[in-house]
């Protein structure tokens, strides 16, 4: 990841993964950094899913979602 993604506890890995997607410039990589950085979301879903927090779990979705809507914006610029 580059630079400007902080590699601290403040940031769980999922949300670096979301963050390297979201600031991805180069349209080679950036559909395997969605790829992982949905899959890092999904991981961290089904390990809250014994108990869940409320917060948490928004933040989880919003993010599932913001990666949804950039690959398919992603996927119209290829097709």
């Amino acid at each position: 990841m580059g630079d400007i993604i902080p590699n601290d506890a403040a940031y769980p890995h999922w949300k670096q993964l979301c963050l390297a997607a979201v600031s991805e410039l180069d349209a080679e990589k950036l559909p395997q950094r969605l790829a992982d950085a949905r899959s890092a979301v999904l991981d961290r879903i089904e390990d809250n899913f014994s108990k869940p927090s409320n917060d948490e779990q928004l933040v989880l979705r919003n993010a599932l979602d913001a990666l949804a809507a950039l690959r398919a914006i992603v996927q119209r610029k290829i097709a």
